[in-house]
């Protein structure tokens, strides 16, 4: 008895029984995949159908060899993307990950909550005169105007009525 006839005997399932199950589930595939074809297939005859009946005999020859052009174009761009992206460097790739340090779970280091200081680039304020913590009318009259001192009853009027106005409104 040879190695292999063995090998098979000492199998807990038979074989036939593995290979009709294989060919039970490949033969599934293979046949969804001739129907999915065949819907592909009409679908394409359909649409040749109506290009047919709108393009005039004459003009089939040019109308198929822009759309075979075209065709062909688009091939060569997809191709050529897929040759960029991909390493001609022969090289191993390392990915972004890799060279990352690992994070430590439960720890978030405070540079990375808080923002960073923004930088001193805003020259300071130059005070004129000292700052004062308490002023008199003297001191605040040349910088006061009193819009409404010179008679102007009715705009003082109109500002009472729109306070008033106001006050009444609120719950």
């Amino acid at each position: 008895m040879s190695m292999l006839s063995r090998f098979i005997a000492r199998l807990p399932m038979p074989i036939i029984t593995v290979a009709s199950l294989v060919k039970t589930v490949l033969g599934g595939f293979f046949q969804k995949l001739a129907e999915i074809m065949t819907g592909l297939r009409d679908r394409i005859a359909f649409a040749a159908g109506i290009l047919l009946d709108r393009v005039p005999p004459e003009k089939r020859r040019m109308a198929a060899a822009i759309a075979i052009g075209t065709f062909v174009i688009i091939l060569l761009i997809i191709i050529g993307a897929s040759l960029v992206n991909n390493d001609t460097s022969g090289g191993q790739r390392v990915s972004a990950t890799e060279n990352a340090p690992a994070p430590q779970w439960g720890r978030i280091q405070p540079d990375e909550l808080f923002l960073p200081d923004e930088p001193d680039f805003v020259p300071g304020v130059l005070l004129e005169r000292e700052p004062r913590s308490m002023w008199s009318a003297e001191d605040a009259a040349p910088f006061w105007q009193d819009l409404l001192k010179d008679g102007e009853q009715e705009w003082r009027d109109q500002i009472e009525k729109t306070v008033n106005e106001i006050m009444e409104n609120v719950p």
